[in-house]
């Protein structure tokens, strides 16, 4: 595509990768007929979708379209006013859903389990996503993920109990981590009473916002007192999650 100039302004060279072109050219006739009019936009202007794109190095671009999900990668050059396709893909709509990341102690599996039951339904609705350390796949760096997960978390539970407390790895690694991103409000952290514990004489958690009475956590309770507390969890971790929901479904502007 030859350069033109426009009011002006000289239009980009556009440069489409092998892999680039056999990408757009596989995807659906929507998503191929609009990943065609961005690049021809970002052409005319790379500026044109500003709050789309995001920098991720001095060059190097990546553009989100809200819907359909297109995702492309592409690298500016403002001297050879050209820019260089590198991948047009789809992305997974799974992972724009809000994360729910759960840090607890494997002696309190069971109620890991619980609690995912009771969110089930809102996953299967595609209204959040959940996510503890069961995710990660053997070879993993788990210490990474376990970092990126709680990192990108719209919200945290703690399944707190005498376990969890005496956890080292908890109270050295992820609680710092979490306190400093409700801290700084980079997310919702919340937590459970799972079992009878000292929580008051760990520093942070009290003053957290608690999903149930810690003085009748869930292992007191009888069988169907304790179905209704998690369903009324389930609805608080929902309502805490409301304004990334929103985020999240509002229309592209």
């Amino acid at each position: 595509m030859a350069d033109a100039v426009q009011g002006g302004f000289q239009r980009y060279w556009l440069r489409y990768a092998q892999k680039a072109k056999e990408q757009r050219a596989a995807l659906p006739p929507v998503a191929e007929l609009e990943a065609f009019r961005v690049m021809e936009a970002l052409a005319d202007d790379p500026e044109h979708f500003a709050g789309r794109v995001e920098a991720v190095s001095a060059t190097d671009r990546v553009y989100r379209h809200p819907d359909p999900p297109i995702e492309i990668a592409y690298r500016i050059d403002p001297v050879g006013h050209t820019i260089d396709v590198a991948s047009v893909t789809l992305r997974n709509m799974d992972s724009a859903l809000a994360l729910v990341a759960v840090s607890y102690s494997h002696k309190d599996a069971r109620w890991r389990d619980e609690l995912r039951k009771f969110l089930k339904p809102l996953v299967r609705q595609k209204r959040l996503r959940i996510w503890d350390d069961t995710a990660i796949d053997a070879g993993e760096q788990w210490r990474d993920e376990i970092k990126h997960a709680f990192g990108t978390a719209d919200v945290a539970v703690l399944l707190v109990s005498p376990d969890f407390l005496d956890s080292d790895f908890i109270a050295e690694q992820e609680l710092p981590m979490l306190f400093e991103k409700a801290r700084r409000k980079q997310g919702r952290l919340l937590w459970l009473a799972v079992r009878p514990s000292n929580y008051k004489k760990q520093p942070g958690i009290e003053p957290m916002q608690a999903l149930n009475d810690p003085e009748q956590p869930l292992s007191g309770l009888r069988k169907s007192a304790c179905e209704k507390e998690l369903t009324r969890v389930s609805d608080r971790i929902l309502a805490a999650l409301a304004p990334s929901e929103e985020k999240a479904s509002a229309p592209p502007r």
